[in-house]
């Protein structure tokens, strides 16, 4: 087993392993009933455990940095080691959490019963020395915190009723995320919570993937005072913010970005900034010669959470192509789809795993413009290969289409090509208006549906 053979006895594994359960009340359940103070390897950490343990059963959820700190005021080598592990650890995913909280009850286990052991040899002879050795294999065949092959449905209900409680609390503290900020796709959503889910958004070059990437932060922050993280992997960094920067009071983005916007518009336009109750932060990469991965997002992630103080609600990416997956494996081109598929997957963990809403771009490989052109025809997953894989793992794919005659007169189709909640439907038109960096533009989508009726 991986457990036996990797050494999980390191402060560095503890310090990650606390910086984890401030994060995850699932995995702090679990710390708090399997790990005694004897199984730690000195003070500071057994005061650190001994605060988070205490604070835990009064409140049934984990304390902030800020709180921790204080209750350890009078341990100094506890508070330095807590400053340490804010500075330098880092959350660990859920099932390498529990695999490695695993491993290291097992060797602490070990350690001790092989220490005890060896005394009663010395004491009592072979036959107490061996019976505590069978103890331990006993122990250590009926237990395990990672998922098996077969479930003890009896053995486990106590410890996966709290971890239910736990994650189920955790959850309903934060606020639902309802709305794709498209009225027909709000309207099919139907106030169903999005959080925990993987949305894509698909479509050929130069439709518009971008801008409905910005579009979902820029009122996720600006309308529902949520918190946005938004992954920039293509174009340029002053790109993206100066696009945002106009979305969000609805500017011609040339003005914006050229500077010559009139004063008094500007000292209009902050003070509109000034009511928005939510963030939205940008985290770009360099374009060339970058392998970003799936690790580098939830890096992010856990960097966000550690500077400012909260979780994103909102983690937008884009693009997800440009993404590599966690394994560090080096894909030929043939396997350039396994690739595509395995990041999605670690997406929709991520999603989970943080509570968030994932939404992630992804470029067709759709470009022959005669086809786009017939408005009878919609991306769905059967139209490329890549989208074909990538669809199992999502719970939305929605695909964006537009034929030169929609190009001309700012519309386009949306189809919804997969959703595990509500009925896809069949697509509709909306309207755009790019000048001013809005997606969606309501009014006029309004004005073409009723003249369509």
């Amino acid at each position: 087993m991986a457990t036996q053979q990797n050494n999980f006895l390191t402060d560095e594994f503890l310090m990650d392993l606390y910086y984890t359960c401030l994060n995850n009340d699932y995995i702090l359940a679990l710390v708090v009933e399997h790990i005694e103070l004897k199984q730690l390897p000195d003070r500071d950490f057994q005061a650190i455990h001994k605060a988070i343990k205490e604070y835990y059963k009064k409140n049934k959820k984990a304390p902030s940095f800020s709180v921790l700190k204080q209750s350890l005021t009078r341990q100094r080598g506890a508070m330095e080691l807590l400053d340490d592990i804010a500075d330098t650890a880092h959350s660990l995913w859920t099932d390498d959490a529990l695999a490695q909280l695993d491993g290291y009850i097992r060797q602490v286990k070990f350690q001790q019963a092989y220490k005890e052991a060896g005394e009663l040899y010395n004491k009592s002879g072979f036959m107490e020395s061996e019976k505590r050795m069978a103890e331990y294999h006993e122990w250590s065949e009926g237990f395990s915190l990672v998922s098996a092959e077969f479930v003890d449905v009896v053995g486990s209900f106590s410890t996966r009723f709290k971890a239910n409680r736990q994650k189920h609390n955790s959850a309903s503290k934060k606020v639902p995320i309802t709305r794709f900020y498209i009225d027909e796709l709000d309207s099919r959503n139907n106030g169903r919570n999005l959080r925990g889910q993987l949305t894509c958004f698909l479509a050929p070059s130069g439709v518009g993937k971008s801008h409905i990437a910005r579009w979902i932060g820029k009122n996720a922050c600006q309308i529902d005072g949520l918190n946005v993280l938004h992954i920039q992997l293509e174009g340029s960094e002053d790109e993206v913010v100066d696009a945002y920067a106009a979305s969000l009071v609805s500017c011609n983005s040339f003005k914006y970005e050229t500077g010559t916007l009139r004063d008094s518009e500007v000292e209009q336009m902050e003070k509109m900034l000034k009511e928005i109750s939510g963030n939205l932060h940008i985290k770009s990469y360099p374009k060339f010669g970058a392998h970003v991965s799936t690790i580098d997002v939830n890096t992010a992630i856990q960097d966000y959470k550690k500077r400012f103080g909260f979780s994103p609600d909102v983690v937008i990416i884009d693009s997800m192509d440009l993404l590599t997956d966690s394994s560090g494996q080096h894909y030929t081109e043939k396997g350039e789809r396994l690739k595509r598929i395995k990041v999605a997957n670690d997406l929709k963990d991520l999603a989970s795993d943080e509570n968030v809403w994932m939404v992630v771009t992804y470029q067709s490989t759709i470009e022959n413009q005669e086809w786009l052109n017939d408005e009878k025809n919609v991306l769905t997953a059967y139209n490329t290969s890549e989208a074909k894989g990538l669809c199992r793992p999502l719970t939305h794919l929605i695909t964006l289409n537009q034929s030169s005659r929609e190009e001309k007169e700012n519309t386009m189709r949306l189809h919804v090509a997969k959703s595990r909640f509500f009925k896809k439907g069949e697509p509709f038109k909306i309207a755009t208006d790019y000048e001013h960096e809005r997606f969606y533009d309501s009014e006029r989508t309004m004005r073409i549906n009723r003249v369509a009726v």
